[in-house]
């Protein structure tokens, strides 16, 4: 096994790598797939009731504690689950954030 415990550290390096390469479906370029995203969280993604969550990848529904609450942005940090964009507090930055989305 590649990621065996019983493997010594300093042989890591040396031991065989039996992971196949990803192969994507997906046959966008890097470029529009870029461009999806930021129209996606600009037009679509309801930033009221759902936030990100890159734990699990996905979108979950936002909490009502009070580190959520008055946050326009949610995006919970994937070790301690605070909210990484709290500091996005005024809806006039909010929007500003999404104006650039769409440039």
């Amino acid at each position: 096994e590649s990621f065996s415990p019983a493997i010594q550290l300093h042989l890591v390096h040396q031991a065989p790598c039996n992971v196949p390469p990803y192969l994507s479906k997906n046959e966008s370029n890097l470029g529009d797939l870029l461009l999806g995203f930021l129209k996606y969280y600009a037009t679509e993604f309801d930033w009221n009731s759902q936030m990100i969550s890159v734990r699990e990848a996905k979108a979950i529904p936002r909490p009502d504690g009070i580190e959520w609450r008055n946050k326009y942005i949610c995006v919970e940090e994937p070790f301690d689950g605070t909210n990484t964009a709290r500091a996005v507090h005024e809806k006039q930055k909010f929007d500003m954030i999404k104006d650039q989305f769409l440039k």
